[in-house]
C-alpha cells in the first residue's frame, strides 16, 4: 500500500470516527444511554448501522468514546492556554476562561454526565481524574510559582487550592446546564476569577 493511500484511509477514518461521535453525542444528551438506539445514530449521521460498528464496537464504546474524546480536548485546552500565558496568575486565570468556554460549547457533554450518574459513574470519574492528574501537576508548578513571586500566600496548600477551584467551576458549570442556561458561562469568566482570588468582602483597615 502506497503512503498515500495510508494517509487517505487513516484521514477517513478520523473523519467517521467525528461524524458518529458528534451525531452520537447530540442523541446521548437528549435521550440518555438507555433509550438512544444505534439505528437512529447511524441514520441521522447519513450511515449505515454496520458502519457505526465498525468504528465502535457496541453502543457502550460509542459512549464512552464520547466521554474520552471530550475529556482529552478539555485538558488539551487546558495546557495550551496555559503555554500562551507568561505570568503565573494570567495562566491560572487563562485556564478557567477555557473551562468555561469549553462547557459553553459543548453542553451536550454536560447532559451526558448529568444523566449517566448512576449507571457510568464510575467509569466517568475514573476517566475524569486520569485527565486531571494528568495536567494538574502543571497547574500546581503555576501555583509555587505564584508563591515563590508572593502573589499567593505561601501557607496555602496549592493542591488543596487547585481542587477547591475545579470543584468550584463544576458545580457552577452544573448548576448552568440544570437551570436551562439562564446565564453566560464565559461572561461568568471574570466574578469566578475575582471572587476566586480576592473573595467577596471588602478589605478595610489593612
Amino acid at each position: 500500500m502506497k503512503i498515500t493511500d495510508k494517509a487517505k484511509r487513516k484521514e477517513l477514518t478520523q473523519m467517521r470516527q467525528k461524524q458518529i461521535l458528534d451525531v452520537a453525542a447530540r442523541v446521548f444528551s437528549k435521550k440518555g444511554f438507555a433509550r438512544t438506539q444505534v439505528d437512529e445514530i447511524a441514520d441521522l449521521a447519513g450511515l449505515g448501522k454496520g458502519t457505526v460498528y465498525r468504528y465502535f464496537k457496541d453502543k457502550k464504546n460509542l459512549f464512552l468514546s464520547i466521554v474520552d474524546r471530550g475529556l482529552e480536548s478539555l485538558k488539551d485546552l487546558a495546557l495550551e492556554a496555559m503555554a500562551k500565558e507568561k505570568e503565573p496568575l494570567d495562566k491560572i486565570k487563562k485556564v478557567i476562561e477555557a473551562y468555561l468556554k469549553f462547557f459553553e460549547k459543548h453542553s451536550d457533554l454536560i447532559r451526558i454526565f448529568i444523566h449517566e450518574q448512576s449507571e457510568f459513574q464510575k467509569r466517568i470519574q475514573k476517566r475524569y481524574y486520569q485527565h486531571y492528574y494528568e495536567h494538574v501537576n502543571k497547574v500546581e508548578d503555576v501555583f509555587r510559582e505564584a508563591q515563590t513571586l508572593g502573589l499567593i500566600k505561601k501557607k496555602i496548600n496549592h493542591r488543596l487550592a487547585i481542587a477547591i477551584l475545579t470543584d468550584m467551576l463544576n458545580s457552577f458549570i452544573y448548576t448552568w446546564q440544570l437551570t436551562g442556561q439562564k446565564y453566560s458561562l464565559s461572561e461568568s469568566f471574570s466574578l469566578i476569577t475575582e471572587i476566586y482570588f480576592t473573595g467577596i468582602l471588602e478589605q478595610r483597615g489593612k
